[in-house]
């Protein structure tokens, strides 16, 4: 599970910016704002991986449970085993780990535009996970067959350390102006997006999201050819028939709803520019974390939505 930093959202929106060494500040309301936002995110992409991650257990199960009743077996199979972890599974290993570091930078983000000081974060650490970062890029390539090119992974891996290790670096060396620590991560942030985005895939067919789109597909036409053999069985009757069909249909209503890890990919659009504009002082900062919000929110709705829905 998604380590979470919920006592952010208890930290009070500040209004107002600051000048300091004639460098203009972002303003302290956006950052609280932009760290909120970064922590609903994290919750929200954690609920999309786990629900999809159980419609490919579901489907895995359907191919065993279809592939028995046509195979014209009379027992059934020596031991029941659960359905092996797949794409969504793996890439939940490389996003969990990420998130986790992007939680430590919204907690001394969110402590720093709020006055407060920044407590040292404690383990796993920046160090811990990177490597299970890395340790679940490679339970990507295995499971969807998405390699990640080397200059995305080396910056990716070396960002979610930066990243998770800022509490701890800010301190042992002292609070940094609001303007310096958000200028100083947005490198780390473009490496770790440009890093999700390559394992969820760029585009539509690509990544995780094309695994999870022939998975669904796989099961529609394994699901057609059952029906269609029974269709032609001339020991079952009409009503035996019509009831398989209302069964096989009834449990595909709650289906993930299409899109889940493309909305992924709005979001982590989202986030780039949010914390783009924030280190720039944008006078779209404001709109741009408004635009992040509204992105978590869609994903959020997809997330709970069904094919039925």
């Amino acid at each position: 599970m998604i380590r979470r930093h919920m006592i952010l959202l208890a930290l009070p929106v500040l209004a107002g910016c600051a000048q300091m060494g004639g460098q203009a500040e972002p303003p302290a309301s956006a950052a609280a704002r932009f760290a909120a936002t970064l922590v609903s995110a994290e919750q929200a992409v954690d609920d999309a991986v786990a629900r999809m991650d159980g419609f490919e257990r579901m489907a895995q199960r359907e191919d065993q449970a279809i592939a028995f009743a046509l195979s014209g077996r009379t027992a059934p199979p020596a031991r029941f085993t659960a359905p092996p972890a797949a794409a969504a599974e793996a890439a939940g290993r490389v996003l969990a780990p990420v998130f986790a570091a992007l939680g430590d930078y919204a907690h001394a983000l969110a402590s720093v535009a709020a006055g407060q000081p920044v407590r040292a974060g404690g383990d796993p650490g920046g160090r811990a996970l990177s490597e299970a970062t890395a340790n679940g890029l490679a339970a990507v390539q295995a499971a969807s067959g998405t390699p990640v090119l080397e200059p995305v992974k080396t910056a990716g891996l070396a960002g979610v350390a930066a990243l998770a290790d800022v509490p701890a670096r800010i301190a042992a060396s002292g609070k940094p102006s609001l303007g310096a620590l958000v200028n100083e991560q947005q490198p780390h942030m473009v490496a770790v997006v440009a890093l999700l985005r390559a394992v969820i895939g760029p585009e539509p067919g690509q990544g995780t999201r094309g695994a999870i789109r022939a998975r669904r597909e796989g099961l529609d036409a394994q699901q057609a050819r059952f029906l269609s053999a029974l269709r032609t069985d001339g020991r079952i009757g009409p009503a035996e028939r019509y009831s398989i069909f209302r069964s096989v249909s009834e449990s595909r209503d709650n289906d993930p709803a299409q899109g889940n890890f493309s909305a992924i990919i709005d979001l982590l659009a989202a986030l780039e520019q949010a914390h783009g504009a924030l280190a720039v002082d944008g006078p779209d900062a404001e709109a741009q974390i408004a635009a992040m919000a509204a992105a978590v929110e869609r994903l959020e709705d997809l997330t709970e939505g069904s094919r039925r829905g």
